[in-house]
């Protein structure tokens, strides 16, 4: 359960980051000169590029991350066993 929101909120952040971009990229030609046009474009590749990074490194680290979210969901089971609620 842990890991699926985990994932949830890390797919969300990843696909806003790469929206952002894109959309950057397609209201970019509406900046009027060319020196704020061109950094625009570059600040929206390096969003892009950021949103991918980060969704490939979850790819990669699928299985540690599962690990570390299962153990942390772990312990808060056990917390919540020793202390009950009044």
């Amino acid at each position: 359960m842990l890991y699926e929101t985990v994932w949830l909120f890390f797919a969300l952040g990843a696909g806003v980051l790469i929206s952002i971009g894109f959309l950057g990229l397609v209201l970019s030609p509406a900046i009027p000169t060319r020196i704020l046009k061109v950094m625009g474009v570059m600040i929206s590749i390096l969003i892009i590029l950021t949103g991918i990074y980060f969704s490939s490194q979850w790819s990669a680290r699928k299985k540690e991350l599962r690990v570390l979210t299962e153990q942390a969901e772990e312990s808060i089971k056990q917390y919540l066993a020793t202390h009950p609620r009044k």
